[in-house]
């Protein structure tokens, strides 16, 4: 029963040496802001509130990118009345100096007692020289001319692929040349000439007169006994058609 009344009063004494002092930041754990502008950001101190506790001051600071201390400056922050050996909170809000880029950094809540320092969990703030500012005018006007001028080509060249396209499907193929069938062509070493276009214009019967006069025509020792009996059948059976057209 004695140790367990001597433990119960360590426990109490150890909570009034500094276990219920914390610090804590509110509001978004980033902030952005413009050189010379006021922010603020809050810090919620909560303590034990005793006589050796309920005086403290509030100070700040902040780190930067290279990881540089600045000075620790004062807020004016008071505690406020509290009830004696119970659990008490103030908020307190630090407005930053902000003059240029180079206050980038996290910042810190230090609150100081008598035998103790706490800090809170730090709000980083990014700091910008100046906002957004349009293009100036010149260049604007230079970019919309060579999109402009872009967009023409690639219409330009795009018709004119789609015509020599065109043009290409439309193009009729070429037809083999026609020529007339000689019988003497087994026997004679040269062929007169046909004159193809107008032959296949012309009816069958032109053909037959003509092949006919060619043959007529021909030298008599250039005749075989096979272009005679040609002859004789064209005689007897081209000759009653020719006739019969006519």
């Amino acid at each position: 029963m004695t140790s367990g009344l001597l433990g119960l009063l360590l426990f109490s004494w150890t909570l009034q040496m500094g276990g219920e002092q914390s610090v804590t930041h509110t509001g978004p754990p980033i902030v952005v802001s413009l050189a010379n502008k006021v922010i603020s950001f809050g810090c919620k101190i909560t303590y034990l509130y005793t006589p050796k506790y309920k005086s403290f001051i509030v100070l700040y600071y902040y780190v930067d990118r290279q990881n540089k201390y600045s000075p620790k400056k004062l807020i004016d922050c008071q505690p406020s009345q509290g009830t004696e050996n119970q659990t008490h909170t103030v908020e307190c809000q630090v407005t930053p100096e902000l003059p240029d880029s180079s206050a980038t950094g996290t910042y810190y809540c230090s609150v100081r007692w008598q035998h103790i320092t706490k800090d809170g969990n730090g709000t980083f703030i990014l700091v910008r020289d100046s906002g957004y500012r349009e293009p100036p005018q010149g260049s604007q006007d230079s970019l919309l001319f060579g999109f402009t001028s872009l967009l023409t080509l690639l219409s330009v060249l795009g018709t004119a692929l789609l015509l020599w396209k065109k043009k290409q499907v439309q193009v009729p193929r070429k037809q083999p040349v026609r020529k007339c069938q000689d019988p003497r062509s087994a026997s004679s070493p040269k062929q007169p000439p046909c004159e193809s276009i107008y032959t296949d214009l012309q009816r069958r019967e032109t053909e037959v007169y003509a092949c006919i006069e060619g043959e007529a025509n021909s030298p008599p020792f250039s005749r075989s006994p096979f272009s005679q009996e040609g002859l004789n059948i064209s005689e007897d059976g081209e000759f009653g058609l020719v006739y019969e057209n006519l």
